[in-house]
This record gives C-alpha cells, structure tokens and sequence, in this order.
C-alpha cells in the first residue's frame, strides 16, 4: 500500500508511503476527486514516511492542492524530511502550501483557514 487515509472531523488526512509510481498516484488523485465530490476541501498530506521527492511527487501535490482550492478548500503537507523541505525551497512551492511539523499542527493551520 502506497498510502493510508484517514477521516477526522472536516480534515482528510492521507498518509503517504509511496510516490514513485504515477499509476498508484492517479489512485490517490481519483480517491481525493471522489471525496471532492462528496464535500471534502480540506486535506493534510503526511510525508512523513518518505525521505525523498521526485517531480511526479511534486506533481501529486500540485495536483491534489488545484483540485482541493477550487473546491473552496486547502491543503497543509507535514512530516517533511530534510530533502523533501529543501526540495519545496529550490522549487519555491514552499509558499504553496500549510507546511507544518506535524498532523496536529496541520489542523491547525486549515482550522484558521476555516475560519
């Protein structure tokens, strides 16, 4: 499995382990799009378990902050090693996102979003 999900009150929260191979990154996208669908707007990504990014990762995130924005939501990444916060900095897409230490933080920041 290349990624867990979880539902805590208005917070979508997908843990990733995996984002090497597009296939299952099209799953994950699919899943969000259907939870959309179903009037979800606010997701935590948690890298935690990955050490590393590459540009179908970068790619994931884009997509998964497009779609959650124009459905009037957001999105807070946590987690993030060392490499994959120098990888947001060179590629300026820190300014992107709610980056935060962790999944309770992530809540945090979207809460004051919410509000």
């Amino acid at each position: 499995m290349t990624y867990e999900y979880q539902n805590f009150e208005n917070f979508h929260i997908l843990k990733i382990y995996d984002l090497l191979l597009p296939e299952e990154n099209k799953k994950i996208i699919a899943e969000v799009e259907s939870l959309i669908s179903s009037g979800a707007k606010f997701f935590i990504v948690d890298l935690s378990a990955m050490q590393y990014l590459q540009s179908m990762g970068l790619t994931f995130l884009i997509s998964i902050l497009t779609r959650s924005r124009t459905a009037g939501g957001d999105v807070a990444i946590c987690g993030l090693s060392e490499k994959i916060h120098q990888i947001l900095l060179m590629t300026r897409l820190q300014s992107m996102f709610h980056i935060e230490t962790d999944v309770p933080q992530a809540m945090d920041a979207l809460k004051k979003v919410m509000a």
